[in-house]
């Protein structure tokens, strides 16, 4: 049994609804919580409408087969399958006597037929499983990996813990079966490279703390124990800053990192914050790099908006104040953000702070932003594809004003406001030449309404950024070298 058992809140966590579909086997479902529903813009009145299978228990059989779902509506996966092709996993041959496998039936192999009774035998799953509904069930997280292996090296849509079978996918290749002493095999490994991952960090911990002294008072500095096992010997060579990692050895790094982090928040918060400051670094570098070639190619808006859709803090910069990505691909001319065939902008933004809204639409750097002869000596023109552009936001800006009561109400969206609704347009390149710059900002500069931002613009923003944080990473010498300059 477990030692504690967490608190039950319907309200929190959903309810279970169960069905005898014959004696001794029952199906368990997950009714949703109102918050959860409301979070995915569902009828939060129509909560058994939207239940979800989550356990199948024979008793007579002696099995049980998990259906682990995202069970939170602010998530991509709510009520869908949690992981991306194993949609079940059964503990099966329940009655040979392993230990964690067998003691949740009860004796002559009854079920249970209340909610909490499921949650009392829920408690009994084996160790490496998550054992709270509200979270869905499946493996806990430490050993996901099993599932990613299984998913990896078959096509297997259920995972099924035997007693009996060996290793292996089925002859119908949907059922993947995984001995029950390999499963324990593989549970054992992992608790054991945490336990590698955490001794590493308190020899190279240690060895830290003893060198700074050390150094103080002139002694001799050490260097940490790193073991005999391959693992720890990775986790502390990397700890300490000095070796190039293979492509494996990141992977294992960063997940090792991961089931850490909080620790190493609380132990070392200096340290994680430089990690993740350089982090960031290396990451807006290989984004500049990344720009830079979608930049030399010819792509169609598509490729840019999905761009801006991973990096919308690139749009943050077009302004300068804090927004919120609010939809991609928005509705703003129906009945709410998320209809089709209508007024579609590319992106929907918000004013974090006072939920002013933004619209964004995205053409292409090739796109011209003035016609190729001059209006006059020295003066050019906007293209058809700039005025016709700003025209199309205006639009979008007009019909979301006209609409935006309606699509509150529709999307289930409160905290968006249309006072002064403001455009943007990123669009084309910055002109070359005198004339065609002078006549490109005395036009932009008069557009009151839609703001006019160029690709390359966008990308020299970046790149200050850059220079930026990098200056910021080095405040003493940057200090110096101005005083050089100032004699």
């Amino acid at each position: 049994m477990a030692i504690s058992v967490r608190q039950r809140d319907p309200v929190r966590d959903g309810t279970l609804e169960i069905e005898e579909y014959h004696p001794n086997f029952v199906c368990v479902y997950f009714v949703p919580p109102e918050w959860s529903l409301q979070a995915a813009r569902l009828d939060p009145k129509q909560a058994k409408a939207h239940r979800t299978k989550l356990l199948d228990i024979n008793g007579q059989d002696r099995y049980l087969t998990i259906y682990p779902i995202g069970t939170f509506g602010d998530k991509p996966d709510f009520l869908k399958p949690k992981y991306r092709q194993v949609e079940r996993i059964t503990i099966a041959d329940t009655n040979l006597v392993v230990p964690g496998y067998d003691e949740f039936f009860a004796p002559g192999g009854s079920v249970p037929t209340t909610p909490d009774a499921v949650v009392e035998m829920l408690e009994d799953l084996p160790s490496a499983f998550t054992k709270d509904y509200a979270y869905g069930l499946g493996l806990a997280k430490p050993y996901r990996f099993i599932i990613d292996a299984v998913e990896a090296l078959s096509d297997c849509t259920e995972l099924v813990i035997s007693g009996k079978e060996k290793t292996g996918p089925a002859s119908n290749e949907k059922l993947f079966f995984i001995s029950k002493q390999d499963f324990e095999l593989a549970r054992r490994a992992m608790n054991s490279i945490d336990s590698l991952v955490q001794t590493a960090a308190r020899s190279v911990k240690g060895t830290a703390a003893h060198n700074i002294l050390a150094e103080r008072l002139g002694v001799a500095k050490l260097d940490p124990k790193v073991g005999r096992h391959p693992y720890r010997k990775l986790f502390t060579t990397f700890a300490q800053g000095k070796t190039e990692l293979s492509e494996d050895d990141q992977n294992a790094v960063i997940g090792a990192l991961t089931n850490h982090a909080a620790d190493i928040a609380e132990d070392q918060p200096e340290k994680l914050a430089k990690l993740r400051g350089d982090i960031e670094l290396v990451t807006l570098e290989a984004l500049i790099k990344r720009y830079e070639v979608m930049l030399s190619e010819t792509l169609v808006e598509d490729r840019w908006q999905d761009f801006f859709n991973e990096n919308p803090f690139i749009l943050n910069m077009a302004f300068g104040y804090p927004i919120i990505k609010v939809r991609g691909q928005a509705s703003v001319g129906g009945r709410k953000l998320s209809g089709d065939g209508e007024k579609i902008t590319d992106f929907l933004v918000k004013n974090s702070l006072t939920n002013n809204t933004t619209i964004f639409e995205i053409k292409t750097p090739q796109t011209a932003v003035l016609n190729k002869t001059p209006f006059r000596d020295g003066v050019y023109t906007p293209s058809s594809d700039l005025s016709g552009s700003i025209n199309q936001a205006l639009d979008q800006k007009y019909q979301f004003q006209s609409h935006i009561a309606q699509i509150k109400h529709n999307s289930r969206i409160s905290d968006l406001e249309s006072y002064a609704v403001h455009c943007c347009l990123v669009i084309g390149k910055t002109p070359e030449g005198d004339d065609r710059k002078k006549s490109f900002e005395i036009f932009r500069r008069n557009s009151k309404d839609v703001e006019i931002v160029t690709f390359d613009e966008l990308l020299e923003k970046l790149k200050l950024l850059s220079l930026f944080l990098r200056a910021a990473d080095h405040p003493i010498n940057d200090v110096k070298s101005r005083g050089d300059r100032n004699g």
